[in-house]
This record gives structure tokens, sequence and C-alpha cells, in this order.
């Protein structure tokens, strides 16, 4: 098969194309123009790297020759803080996201994937499950609910299978270290003390590895489109997780419940149900959190060797 995966060197571009290459299919990954992680893409002759900017992706049709099997369209900018929230930053985001799709489907691929996001649920309280109304509160999220379902139109009225993988924590040593888990993990390395809401929301983790199987294993196998909820079924409260990272961590850490107030639109809760995956291609996670947590401090210590 040969597959298309923008934001390549992305926390889930760089695995899902590792692993496309380990099952031996061609990948064209679309990279930012100067990207410093360009560096940790694999070198393979069944690979080939494009630097296009988002807006820039109209262009695309100039370097990418030939027939595209699949797509799988991870890039998206204004994914944290104050830019969540940004209208013009996230109709950027569906202007070109909904122009790739476009010419996606105009050029004979078949299977598109559209990175989702637990925030198009919104604030909801107990198991979410991909047939309910959703509610979103960002413009993040938002956006990402428009493009899926506009998206949806143009791949059904070309016959192209549509799926949206539906993203709750994913989580790992590549991940972007200003995330709770990296952060957390490095002060209790360190001992130092830890201070967090009351962490009483329900939550679930899914490990980055047991993530780019479930989504190796949606490209490869004949499935249906529609949103799949990518999460590990292991859901409670984040307390707990909390306290699993310093028994994992070997921390003599002070954890400090409560300190920190929760936003102004209040406590978030995730709880996905994740049956459809399950189901749909015979997929279980692997790595149990605390083995996660365990692999993520192994990879700190060897980058503070490094540095």
């Amino acid at each position: 098969m040969r597959v298309l995966v923008t934001g390549a060197t992305g926390f889930i571009g760089l695995g899902i194309v590792e692993r496309l290459l380990r099952g031996g299919h061609e990948v064209i990954s679309v990279v930012r123009r100067e990207s410093k992680r360009r560096k940790h893409l694999p070198e393979h002759s069944l690979h080939t790297v494009i630097e296009r900017n988002i807006p820039e992706y109209d262009d695309l049709a100039s370097e990418v020759s030939g027939e595209i099997q699949c797509a799988v369209h991870l890039s998206w900018n204004g994914t944290r803080g104050a830019d969540r929230d940004d209208p013009v930053q996230q109709q950027l985001n569906y202007d070109c996201s909904i122009g790739l799709v476009r010419w996606l489907a105009d050029t004979g691929c078949k299977k598109i994937f559209l990175a989702g996001s637990q925030a198009e649920y919104g604030q909801r309280e107990g198991l979410l499950s991909e047939d309910m109304i959703c509610s979103p509160v960002t413009e993040y999220g938002k956006t990402k609910l428009r493009i899926y379902q506009d998206a949806l139109k143009i791949c059904e009225d070309r016959h192209v299978t549509l799926i949206e993988p539906r993203y709750f924590s994913v989580y790992g040593a590549r991940d972007d270290k200003s995330t709770m888990v990296i952060t957390t993990l490095k002060k209790m390395m360190h001992n130092q003390d830890c201070e967090f809401t009351k962490a009483v929301q329900m939550w679930d983790f899914l490990y980055i590895d047991d993530a780019v199987e479930a989504l190796y294993g949606l490209i490869t196998a004949d499935c249906e489109s529609g949103i799949y909820n990518f999460g590990s079924g292991d859901t409670r409260q984040l307390k707990s997780f909390i306290l699993e990272m310093k028994e994992a961590a070997g921390s003599e850490s002070k954890l400090i419940f409560g300190a920190v107030p929760y936003h102004e639109r209040g406590m978030v809760s995730i709880a996905p149900d994740v049956t459809k995956l399950k189901s749909s291609i015979g997929w279980e996670p692997d790595v149990a959190f605390s083995e996660g947590i365990k692999r993520i401090a192994l990879a700190l210590k060897e980058e503070a060797k490094e540095t």
C-alpha cells in the first residue's frame, strides 16, 4: 500500500510511519518546513519526505505523483493553550484540511484518516460512545467535529472510506514535554513536590505503542467509515493514575491534591467506550499504565545522559 502521512514528525506520526515501513508499505511523509524533529524520521527505501506547512497543502499535487491508496492526516496547528480557542487559527486548519480531503478523494484515494479528539464530545459525564451527540466547548473541538462531518459528505459522494480515530489521552516518551505525565514524572524522578487539582475526574490513558498498533490495524483492515474511540478501557479517577506513577517511579515526592484549581469551564472527565475499536480489528491494549510509565522514565534517563 502507498500511504500519505501528514504531521509525520508528531507524536503519533512518527509511530505510524515506523509501523507502516515495518509492514512493508510505501510511505510519503509530509512535514513542516525546517522541522527540528525531521531527524527522527527513519531512512528507508520505501520512505519519501516532503516539506510543506499546512497552508501549502494545496501544492502537494506538484510533489506527489502516482496513486495514493490511503492517507493519514495528523497535522494540526493550535492544539494547546490559548490557540485551542483561536477561531482564526482553527478556521485555517479547517480550510487546509477540507482542501486536502477533497484533493485526495478526487485523485482516487480510497481510505482517509482524520485525527479526532475527545474535545469533540465536550464536557460530558459517563461513558462516551461514538454514536452520542457531541457538544464541544472549545474552538478546537468544534472545528475537529466540523471537519469530520463535512469530510464525510465529500467521501460518501466519492465512495471513499473516511475514518476518524478519536484520541483521548495517548502518552509516551516522545510526547510534548509540557504534558501532565511528562512534567509530573520528571518531578517525581527528582523527588520534588507535585501539585494537582483534586484529580477526582475520570480518566483513561493509552500508551503510544498500543495507539499505533490500533491505527495500523484500522489502516490495513477492511473497516467501515466512522468514528473509533482510541482509549485503553482502563478508566478510573486521575488520582489513581498519579499514585500509580509515584509507585512506578519509586518516588518520594509529596503529592498535593487540590492545590491547582480546575479550569473555569469546570472539571473535565473522560471515559471512552472502546468496544467498537476492539471488535472491529480484534485489538487489545498491551501496555499497562505502570509499565508505560517505567518505559518513559527510562527514556528520560537516557535523554539526560545525552545532554
